[in-house]
């Protein structure tokens, strides 16, 4: 084999495991599947993208989360909805394994395909 296709068939191992990953924490999520209360607590760009960062409690202790999100301003003319209480989707296993529901506002999310179906 030459150099190229081995950098190929690198690129494509790598693509799968990521992918893999990708999926088995959403069917954790799915699998595990709690929710709470949280807080947007930040609104923020890095480069051209642009974020929100929330907070969540699961059993007194605190998590974080961020999101990457299209500028949007909520209805009070503030950006990113800081102050917002908004749902957080967590797994009973790993809390660090979430998910938020933005609302009226998830349109604001770029390419957030969910695989799991929310039970509330």
């Amino acid at each position: 084999m030459n150099k190229d296709k081995i950098a190929i068939i690198i690129v494509f191992i790598i693509i799968g495991l990521i992918s893999f990953k990708h999926i088995k924490e959403h069917k954790e999520l799915s699998e595990n599947q709690s929710y709470t209360e949280g807080k947007i607590s930040d609104y923020y760009y890095i480069g051209a993208k642009t974020y929100i960062k929330y907070i969540f409690y699961v059993d007194r202790k605190k998590y974080t989360g961020e999101e990457r999100v299209y500028p949007f301003k909520c209805e009070n003319g503030i950006y990113g909805c800081v102050g917002k209480t908004i749902k957080v989707f967590y797994s009973s296993k790993n809390p660090n394994n979430n998910e938020i529901d933005l609302g009226d506002y998830n349109k604001y999310r770029p390419n957030k395909i969910r695989f799991f179906k929310i039970n509330n």
